[in-house]
């Protein structure tokens, strides 16, 4: 057997010890480095993702204060309209006042003009948003059926009318028609009365000055006694639902249509327009004189 001597022995085995040094340097340099490589791209993952909550927080803040500016800028608008409306409700109010105290005043932005604008034409329209001009105007034709004032325009028409309803065995009469603006001051001040408030008073009455009954054109009906709600339980009223248009009659306020006309239902409250315009109100089904000429209605 060959024997390594004690001094080569030693030699292997600091050879050996060097070698080991070296690998475990090695590792250890291994380690070292792929671990700062691995914090590097740590590092680097992280700094993109706090970039990209940075530009998430911004454009959260941005929109935020865009919100934030735009409702600033809505409320601004309906401060603003809240107050323009309040100072075109006090003018109103104001010139309403003026009317119930005698004073002959147009509220501004309602006088009728234009197409249906004319109060002497069986065209015309009246609402809360279409008053006369002058606001005390006084029909020129007016005359008597059974002593109530009408418009001689629409005189033969209702007579044929309340004729051929007797006829048929129904009988119509009236209870109110052309009406001056100071009866509807008085009118209109009952309904204030009754109801307790303007506001109450223009669901069921028109103001003065926004009458229809003022051009000569409309009339209240009764049947046997039975008016104003209890008309609409009528045959009477059955009867006119069915032919009024022949004689140039509608019923201008229906049920359904407040919106449109202003006012709450009026069964008994018939408005003459001739009898093209009624036949093709009913033939096409149109309810309200708003719609069927396009104007403006509801309230004032």
């Amino acid at each position: 057997m060959l024997k390594v001597k004690p001094k080569k022995r030693h030699i292997i085995l600091a050879g050996a010890l060097v070698t080991l040094c070296i690998a475990t340097a090695g590792v250890v340099y291994a380690i070292i480095y792929y671990g700062d490589q691995a914090i590097a791209r740590q590092e680097s993952t992280s700094k993109a993702h706090l970039a990209k909550l940075d530009k998430k927080i911004e454009e959260i803040e941005a929109k935020k204060l865009a919100e934030k500016k735009a409702k600033e800028e809505a409320e601004r608008k309906a401060r603003e309209k809240a107050k323009k409306e309040a100072a075109q409700k006090a003018a109103a109010e104001a010139a309403l006042q003026k009317q119930l105290a005698g004073q002959t005043v147009t509220p501004a932005g309602c006088a009728i003009s234009g197409a249906h604008g004319n109060p002497a034409s069986i065209d015309v329209v009246v609402n809360k948003k279409r008053c006369f001009s002058p606001i005390n105007y006084v029909p020129a034709d007016i005359v008597y059926y059974q002593g109530y004032p009408i418009s001689n325009k629409i005189y033969s028409n209702l007579v044929a009318m309340i004729n051929a309803a007797a006829a048929a065995g129904k009988s119509i009469g009236l209870t109110s028609a052309y009406r001056s603006y100071d009866n509807q001051v008085a009118t209109y001040n009952h309904w204030v009365s009754v109801n307790g408030s303007t506001a109450a008073a223009d669901q069921v009455s028109a103001r003065p000055g926004y009458s229809e009954h003022q051009t000569g054109f409309a009339v209240d009906v009764s049947s046997g006694g039975a008016g104003l709600e209890a008309f609409a339980n009528t045959a009477a009223y059955t009867w006119m639902t069915n032919n009024a248009h022949k004689y140039g009659f509608v019923q201008r306020y229906k049920p359904g249509y407040e919106a449109v006309t202003g006012y709450s239902a009026e069964a008994w409250h018939w408005r003459f327009v001739g009898t093209a315009a009624a036949t093709d109100m009913k033939t096409k089904g149109i309810h309200t004189l708003e719609q069927y000429w396009g104007l403006p209605g509801g309230g004032y």
